[in-house]
Order: C-alpha cells, then structure tokens, then sequence
C-alpha cells in the first residue's frame, strides 16, 4: 500500500516536476539497494521540496517500524506516525495513514506473533501449479484431489 501511495504521488507530482521522470522504481526501493548512479539521482531529488520526497520519508519511516521489538513501544511509534501522516496535507498520504490505523491491531498482532504471509504465498503457487496440471480433467472432485496431492505434503510408496 505504501509503495503504490509513493506512486500515485509521484505519478501526479511528475507532471508539473520534470526532475521526477523516470524516477519510479528508485522510490521503490529501499537506499541501501539503490545502484551508485540511482543514489546521486536520489539525493538531488530528495533535497528537492517535493510532495513525493515527503512521501518517501514516510515509507522509511513506517518501514523502521518492523524493527521494534516492543510492542508497547510499537503502538506509540504507529499512533505518532498515523498523526505525521493525518497531518502532511498529502491526499495519499492521509488516507494511507487511515487505512494503517483501521488495521493497526492486527498489525501489532502480527509483529507480536512474527507472522507473515510467506506460508500462504507458498501454497497459494502450489494450487496454482496444481490447477495448471489438472487442465483436462473435467471434474471438480478429481481437480481437488490433485491439489490435495501436491500441497498436501503426503508421502506415497514408490511400489504397490
């Protein structure tokens, strides 16, 4: 969500800002990624007084989020950045901020569990493999099992 609202920001400051052409994945990646000729573009154009710069700054600012432990401390750290957000006078950004405070608990769930959606991006490409393989198969039953097969982890003998 973050990445897309840097965009859309982006996407519209760029058409009265011609510094920001051709800038669009380089706010998408993190500073230490960026390639030596990307971090000189970068800092002339984060010096700039630029609505996507801001919009960046937010982006690393939410990002260090995930490295706090605590979670008490994590609370506070999302509510005072739900109000720089609230408070930017950025559109995008403001209702990002929304969208982040509407899901904050289960935000902070997350964080306290360590959980993420590796496992089920996992399995979801497995389903998918499997519908690819089942192409011809005209039932729903036997489509079903072979996804059964496949994610299911089973193991079969090798000889009857």
């Amino acid at each position: 969500m973050v990445n897309d609202t840097i965009d859309k920001v982006r996407r519209s400051e760029s058409k009265e800002n011609l510094a920001l052409k051709k800038t669009r994945f380089m706010w998408l990646k993190n500073p230490e990624n960026l390639s030596e000729k990307e971090k000189v573009i970068m800092s002339s154009i984060k010096d700039l007084d630029t609505k996507t710069a801001k919009a960046y700054q937010f982006r690393l600012a939410l990002q260090r989020l995930w490295t706090i432990k605590d979670i008490s401390v994590a609370r506070e750290y999302l509510d005072k950045w739900y109000y720089w957000g609230t408070h930017s006078n950025i559109p995008e950004i403001i209702s990002l901020s929304r969208a982040i405070k509407k899901h904050s608990q289960g935000i902070l769930e997350a964080m306290k569990k360590g959980i993420n959606n590796g496992i089920v991006e996992g399995l979801n490409n497995k389903i998918k493999t499997a519908f690819k393989r089942t192409y011809g198969i005209k039932t729903e039953k036997n489509r079903n099992i072979m996804i059964y097969l496949m994610a299911g982890k089973l193991t079969l003998p090798t000889r009857c």
